[in-house]
């Protein structure tokens, strides 16, 4: 059935109609909402997240989740700003509403660097008016909003220049839409479930808009973003065996009747039906390689020159990896060597590097590090990776 769908349009039951609106995140200048019904994660004991204790410093409040592909993709970005700053004055904190063990369990794979906050109840997201992640929100030391912005579009000097009184313009949060189905005398109208990919226009810059309760637009987005959105970059490797479609797309859902266990699955065959792929799953168990620095790390690896977004990737005995971590660097070669990595280096950082080396061969794989100053050894620990081969599927025969 897959096989006889072809880009341009894959629609899942019916299309969706909607009235725009724009949401509420705060305006600038206006008196931050409360925050402290959130529980801390990652602070001092003694620590307390209300506007009072925090008065002189200038706080960042990132909106995230662990789902969210975008979040853990500029984690690097936001490690970075924060060892930068004096924390005397300055004061990040993560805000997510999902259940605590779920988030801690993220945060011990991955860094998260300042105070992260859960907001079990939702109430904080909605004070603030946040309906899309990752969302950033500016708070000077007088507990006055100073932007609504993304993470990428935060450094280190602006920061700086909101501490000492300054004004700053930020580049505004991205624009989400709410929207209401028209009502209908007859329920059964409404398709129980839609999802369409369609290709986007040329150009087209990278949005998503949900519309409540149930629907959620991704707009402009590569192949490789679909197939993050598709794929948890945290708990799956993707290795692609073949080049991926050019161009954008649109995806668009809505899963107004249709089990929450079954919306991931029907949003990856979509995906996979319009970008004519399939992926085949394997699950392996093995005992971990150990990612070691040696004295010779901090001479041979190249600190990032980038000032865009990080980018973290692996495809056939070539690995790239821009603006990334040693977390990233191991994560990659999990997915090349088909084998659990463990990065144990110490080293804080982000850095620029590029590896080739045959695929599922180690000593290929130490030969490359060996260049970087790193070493990889043989560890005891057993551990599961599923890898997800992603291929091209036999082209659809034309419609008739």
């Amino acid at each position: 059935m897959l096989g006889a769908l072809r880009i341009g349009v894959v629609s899942f039951a019916g299309a969706l109609f909607a009235t725009h609106t724009l949401s509420a995140l705060p305006a600038i200048g206006a008196p931050a909402p409360p925050i402290g019904t959130i529980q801390l994660l990652q602070a001092p004991r003694e620590a307390r997240a209300d506007w009072a204790n925090l008065k002189g410093k200038v706080v960042v409040l990132e909106f995230w989740a662990t789902w969210c592909a975008p979040c853990i993709a500029a984690l690097p970005h936001l490690n970075q700003i924060v060892a930068s700053l004096d924390p005397t004055k300055f004061q990040f904190l993560s805000i997510d509403d999902e259940d605590p063990k779920i988030v801690q369990a993220f945060l011990a794979k991955k860094k998260m660097a300042g105070w992260v906050g859960i907001d079990t109840s939702g109430s904080v997201f909605k004070r603030f008016g946040v309906m899309e992640r990752p969302t950033t929100i500016i708070v000077d030391g007088n507990g006055s909003i100073v932007a609504a912005t993304d993470i990428d579009f935060v450094n280190a000097t602006d920061l700086k220049a909101v501490a000492a009184g300054n004004r700053v313009t930020f580049k505004p949060a991205m624009e989400i839409t709410n929207s209401k189905s028209p009502s209908t005398a007859d329920p059964t109208s409404h398709p129980l479930f839609s999802v369409s990919l369609s290709k986007a226009a040329p150009g087209e810059k990278f949005s998503q808009a949900r519309h409540p309760p149930t629907g959620t637009d991704i707009l402009g987005a590569g192949a490789d973003r679909l197939l993050t959105e598709a794929y948890s970059p945290i708990t799956n490797r993707l290795n692609l065996t073949s080049p991926l479609p050019d161009g954008l797309y649109d995806l668009r859902t809505d899963f107004a009747d249709a089990p929450g266990s079954m919306t991931n699955s029907i949003v990856q065959q979509a995906v996979l039906a319009g970008l004519h792929l399939q992926v085949l799953p394997r699950t392996v168990t093995k005992n971990a390689y150990i990612l070691k620095a040696t004295e010779t790390s901090n001479k041979l690896l190249s600190p990032t020159v980038s000032t865009g977004k990080p980018i973290r990737g692996y495809w056939n005995g070539s690995l790239r990896i821009v603006k990334g971590t040693m977390d990233d660097l191991s994560f990659e070669l999990a997915t090349g060597l088909e084998n659990p990595v463990v990065n144990e280096t110490g080293i804080d950082g982000n850095f620029d590097i590029q590896l080739k080396f045959t695929e599922r061969d180690v000593d290929s794989v130490k030969a490359a590090l060996n260049a970087l100053g790193l070493e990889l050894v043989q560890g005891d620990q057993e551990m599961s990776i599923t890898v997800l081969e992603v291929s091209k599927q036999m082209e659809s025969a034309p419609a008739h």
